[in-house]
């Protein structure tokens, strides 16, 4: 299926964020190609890069409902951080609906200003895709994988970013995706992972050999990530200077 790639490629030029270009692509692929009579759920908006990006790919009358609270601890503190950090949380609200109106998208978004843990259960079960993007705090992703899991129709999509890039989600993904049969992975694109519900209920054989080793390959990855942002904290804090543009995503 064609992805929206200029549209794409204008929201990532134009709204501040941390989803890269080729993750802002997937997102509108999989956005795509949710089942008939589905909508689209978001973890984790901060100013609608990803928000824009899914509606660019989703079919017209398809809706995405934003699950955000801006309390303020959405944007983890960091050395060199420059993307908005540590603003004003309602600041970074009124930006995020400002973003969907300068691009005529209000009327497609519901913002539910709310933690995703009190996201209502009918949302995710008729939820096509869902992308999970909120706390990065191990105990917060694992909940928020369980949720999605356990409500998730088959033939739906799960999108995880910093996957195999940030410690605690990659224990949350180790802890509740490794095991399930019912959720194959699909692979990734730098940090955001993607995969799809297969079966009704996670009950039954074992997971696939080749499903649990390919996440648990993604290891790897994860050590060769965490040693990249060790160096390049290191050095911001020997010079004071800015390291978004360098920082895995």
């Amino acid at each position: 299926m064609p992805t929206a790639e200029e549209p794409v490629r204008r929201i990532v030029s134009q709204v501040t964020g941390w989803l890269t270009l080729e993750q802002a692509k997937v997102l509108s692929e999989l956005a795509g190609r949710i089942p008939d009579g589905t909508h689209v759920v978001e973890f984790g908006s901060f100013l609608g890069r990803s928000t824009l990006c899914l509606l660019a790919g989703a079919p017209e009358h398809v809706t995405v409902y934003a699950v955000d609270p801006y309390t303020g601890d959405e944007v983890g503190p960091r050395p060199g951080r420059t993307a908005d950090g540590g603003r004003d949380p309602e600041a970074v609200h009124r930006a995020f609906h400002r973003n969907l109106a300068d691009a005529g998208a209000a009327d497609r978004v519901t913002h539910l200003r709310m933690r995703s843990a009190d996201t209502p259960d009918e949302l995710l079960r008729r939820a096509g895709l869902v992308f999970v993007d909120g706390s990065h705090r191990f105990r917060d992703a694992a909940d928020d994988l369980r949720r999605v899991c356990a409500r998730l129709r088959p033939g739906g999509w799960l999108a995880v970013h910093d996957a195999f890039y940030s410690v605690e989600v990659t224990l949350a993904i180790m802890t509740v995706l490794l095991r399930r049969p019912d959720f194959e992975y699909r692979g990734r694109r730098g940090s955001l992972a993607v995969y799809r519900r297969t079966a009704t209920t996670p009950g039954g054989p074992a997971p696939r050999r080749g499903h649990r080793l390919r996440q648990a390959a993604e290891l790897t990855t994860l050590g060769a990530v965490c040693a990249r942002k060790t160096w390049l904290l290191t050095g911001a804090a020997g010079r004071g200077g800015g390291i978004d543009a360098h920082w895995p995503h």
